[in-house]
C-alpha cells in the first residue's frame, strides 16, 4: 500500500488534467506516479514534459533508452519501475531473454555501444561521483557528446524516479 493516497481524477485540481491526459495517451491510463505527484500540482506539471522529453527518442533509440532505464531500476532494485518497464519493454517487443539480459549485462550478447552505455549508467548509479575514466573513454568511442549527455540524463533521471517510487511504495501497477 502507497504511504500517501493517489489523488483521483476527479478531485485533481484542474492544473493536473493536462498531465493525467497525457499519461493516459502514453500509457492508456493516468499511473500511480502521476496520481501520487498530483499532490504537488506544479511538479506534475513541469516533470511530465520534463520526463518525456529525456524519454523521447532522440539520438539514442528507444530501446538502447529502456534498456538503460531497467538496469538503472535494477540496480536501485526499484520494484515499481522494474514491474514497468519489463512490461513495456515486452511490449516493444523484447523477448523474454533480451529483457532478462539487462540484469547481467557481462554474459549478455550486447553490441558494443549498448555494453558501454549499460557499463556507464552502472557506475553512475552506484558511484555516482566516481565513473572511472576507462568507462567514460569507451563510452566516448561509441557516442557523441550530445548522446551521452542524454543517456546521463536519462540515467540520473531514473535514479531520481527510482528514489520516489520507493519513498512513497507506489503500488505496482500493469501497463
Amino acid at each position: 500500500m502507497a504511504r500517501v493516497a493517489y489523488v483521483d481524477e476527479a478531485t485533481a485540481a484542474e492544473s493536473v488534467g493536462i498531465a493525467f491526459e497525457r499519461m493516459r495517451e502514453k500509457r492508456g491510463k493516468v499511473t500511480n506516479i502521476y496520481r501520487a505527484l498530483a499532490h504537488k500540482p506544479a511538479m506534475l506539471t513541469t516533470i511530465g514534459p520534463f520526463v518525456a522529453a529525456v524519454q523521447a527518442p532522440d539520438e539514442i533509440d528507444a530501446r538502447m533508452k529502456e534498456r538503460i532505464i531497467l538496469r538503472v531500476s535494477l540496480l536501485n532494485s526499484s520494484l515499481y519501475c522494474t514491474h514497468a518497464h519489463n512490461q513495456i519493454m515486452a511490449k516493444m517487443g523484447f523477448s523474454a531473454d533480451e529483457i532478462a539480459a539487462v540484469s547481467d549485462p557481462s554474459n549478455a550478447t550486447f553490441d558494443d555501444p549498448t555494453r558501454a552505455a549499460l557499463a556507464f549508467a552502472e557506475e553512475l548509479t552506484r558511484s555516482p561521483g566516481a565513473v572511472s575514466e576507462g568507462t567514460f573513454a569507451t563510452l566516448r568511442l561509441h557516442f557523441s557528446e550530445s548522446q551521452i549527455v542524454e543517456i546521463t540524463m536519462l540515467v540520473a533521471l531514473y535514479n531520481m524516479v527510482n528514489r520516489f517510487n520507493a519513498g512513497l511504495e507506489l503500488d505496482l501497477e500493469e501497463y
